[in-house]
């Protein structure tokens, strides 16, 4: 099981740390110098499938490839609907089949490793414990 450690640092900002001391702010969005939770979900999703995709693009493209990703989100009512994750991979030097094969196989990569992609399409259980 891993944690993560919130704590209270000024009004409606939080500072998170993980287990290796790294640390980000949370806060509502649009405060600067901080993400919001929507947006750590997206960073969630677009590093998580972008490091799923890595070894199978540096074998085909070699290490130093070139790649960007994003993640969009659609929320309604207070609820993220919908996420789209877009990998745009430099695949010049590579013929149209090529191209095809290897963007068929980085998908599966993320499908079959993404961890975080897949635990929001099956659901995840959440539990909240308030103490004082």
């Amino acid at each position: 099981m891993t944690s993560i450690k919130a704590t209270r640092t000024s009004p409606n900002t939080y500072t998170v740390v993980n287990d290796f001391g790294a640390e980000l702010k949370v806060s509502a969005p649009g405060v600067p110098g901080t993400f919001s939770p929507g947006e750590l979900l997206q960073a969630a999703v677009v590093g998580c499938a972008s490091l799923s995709a890595e070894a199978q693009l540096a074998h085909q493209l070699g290490q130093d490839f070139t790649a960007s990703a994003t993640v969009e989100s659609t929320e309604t009512t207070g609820l993220i609907t919908d996420l789209l994750y877009t990998l745009q991979v430099d695949m010049a030097g590579l013929n149209q089949q090529a191209q095809d094969k290897l963007i068929a196989s980085a998908a599966k990569k993320i499908d079959r490793l993404c961890a975080v992609k897949r635990s929001i399409h099956h659901g995840i259980n959440t539990e909240t414990v308030i103490t004082p």
